[in-house]
């Protein structure tokens, strides 16, 4: 089958970590940082005892349209905790924690050459699990990387998250591609299993710091401006 189109993976996959640990440990201090500042009680071991599993709990109810998931999970985690929030501290909270882990995130040197090569060839759309969608957007624009995708879709806009297929779909339906017109390149589980379950080939980008060795219909790449990168490339079967 004529490749036609390239889904990509935003974090992890274009843009990669300087350094994971400062990244988290720089949200955790902003996010108690500003939490102190609202009203918390909590001694900092504690807090992060309490911060644990934060980005894996069920979504909570939402009571506020104006609030993206991430936003309504700080607000139900402050509540929690006894921390009543106004909006506009909940949002204050929620985009400047998101830019202290974003520190220590930069765009893969291979990313602009890469999607450079593809835009002109290729269909090329982003399919990213992100609670915050308006970050999305603004990093998009930073790095100029909007310019390059006929389709974004965000967890958090779209209202489903990789591994779930409707996500893919949705994005299959915009671009106006088959499943086996496409590849997808990720760097997770979520991203390759998605993926399969759809239908649609994809390449795991295994990076140094990432433990997770996947087997099956997936496969490996160190080069895939070259495997992509031309007119006439086809999915192998």
């Amino acid at each position: 089958m004529l490749l036609k189109g390239v889904f990509f993976d935003l974090y992890g996959t274009l843009l990669v970590p300087k350094n994971s640990k400062k990244a988290w440990k720089n949200w955790f201090i902003t996010f108690y940082d500003l939490m102190r500042r609202y009203g918390l009680k909590l001694l900092k071991n504690d807090f992060a005892d309490a911060c644990n599993g934060f980005f894996t709990r069920a979504e909570p109810e939402k009571t506020h349209d104006e609030l993206t998931n991430y936003e309504n999970k700080i607000r139900q985690f402050a509540f929690d905790l006894n921390v009543r929030l106004k909006i506009t501290e909940i949002k204050q909270i929620g985009q400047d924690t998101i830019n202290a882990w974003h520190k220590y995130i930069k765009i893969d040197p291979e990313t602009i050459p890469l999607l450079e090569v593809l835009k002109s060839k290729k269909s090329l759309a982003l399919i990213t699990n992100f609670d915050h969608p308006p970050h999305i957007y603004t990093i998009l624009s930073k790095y100029e990387l909007d310019k390059y995708f006929e389709f974004i879709a965000i967890s958090g806009e779209i209202g489903f998250k990789k591994p779930d297929p409707q996500i893919f779909h949705i994005t299959l339906k915009n671009i106006g591609l088959e499943p086996s017109e496409v590849v997808f390149i990720g760097d997770s589980k979520e991203d390759i299993e998605g993926a399969n379950k759809v239908g649609i080939k994809p390449i795991f980008i295994q990076r140094q710091s990432s433990k997770q060795i996947l087997t099956g219909n997936d496969y490996f790449s160190k080069n895939i401006a070259k495997k992509l990168n031309t007119q006439n490339s086809r999915i192998n079967p």
